[in-house]
Order: C-alpha cells, then structure tokens, then sequence
C-alpha cells in the first residue's frame, strides 16, 4: 500500500479538505526523505541516472529490484547505447567491457526500480514523518522520537557498505 493523500489525511485525523495542498507537500517531502534516506524507491518507476564516467562497475543509486537498464553516452558524435550489461546486487557491470572514451562524457544509466508494494514499516515512517512535518511547521522543530522512530523504521532498507 502506497500512502496517499487521502491515508495521510486519515492519520492527521482531518476531515475537510481545507489544507490538502499543504498535506501533499508535507506527504511528498516526507517520500522523498524516505527514499533518500533508504535508497529505495517507494513506488516502481523509471530512473535515470547521471554518471561521469564508466568505472569498473556503475553503482545503481536507487532499488529495490533495478531491470530493465539501457545506458545512453554521447563521446563526441552520436548518442550511444548499451543495453547488455548485467546488475549484481545493486551494482552494473560490463559483458565484456566499457567503451573507452575520448572525451568527458554524458552518461545517463536508465533503468526501472522500487517496490511494487511498499512495505508497511516504510508506510508507516511516511506517515509518522507526514505528522511530524504537519506539527512542527517551523524549521528545526523535529521531534527527536518521531526522528528516532522514523529511522529505526527505515534503517533495514538503507544500503550496506562494506
């Protein structure tokens, strides 16, 4: 279940449409810290990604489940493409290799990700965020546990490095 306006507004427990502008921009600000926080889309769309340059491998910035993938870079002349590149975890590598490039180049790594059904405790911490933006409405004024809350609750999803 993707939380939308109409959930957002059950959980603030309002019954008029008086502020639905504000809520949608406290819902989206509130997904957008999500996803940033956990690397993970919360719905399933198209990404694309800039790159400055092909690596041993190209780290894909967002997930769950990256398919799909078509890189797309311009070394001087026409826009190329490559599409036969294989994802390890969250990582693209090459078939056989990268092209090697003249010039700087523009790279753009498109692909498809996010979570077809998101899961509840990431609902749930766009909802508690949701509140907490609604609450504090001025800069700095976060509750520490809904801050806290909302992290435990997206700490499983975020990226591990090693």
């Amino acid at each position: 279940m993707a939380v939308d306006l109409t959930l957002a507004k059950q959980h603030l427990r309002l019954d008029t449409s008086d502020e639905d502008t504000l809520v949608a921009a406290y819902l989206a600000a509130a997904k957008a810290w999500v996803e940033s926080y956990t690397g993970k889309l919360l719905t399933r769309r198209e990404v694309a990604q800039p790159e400055t340059r092909f690596g041993a491998f190209i780290t894909l910035q967002f997930g769950p489940a990256p398919e799909n993938v078509e890189i797309t870079y311009s070394d001087g002349g026409d826009d190329q493409t490559i599409t036969d590149a294989r994802i390890v975890r969250d990582r693209l590598y090459p078939l056989s290799s990268w092209p090697i490039l003249i010039s700087p180049a523009m790279i753009v790594v498109n692909y498809l990700a996010g979570f077809d059904e998101t899961p509840s405790d990431l609902d749930a911490a766009v909802l508690l965020l949701t509140g907490d933006f609604y609450a504090n409405r001025e800069a700095g004024s976060a509750t520490p546990a809904v801050t806290m809350a909302v992290e435990a609750l997206c700490r499983p999803y975020r990226p591990v490095t090693v």
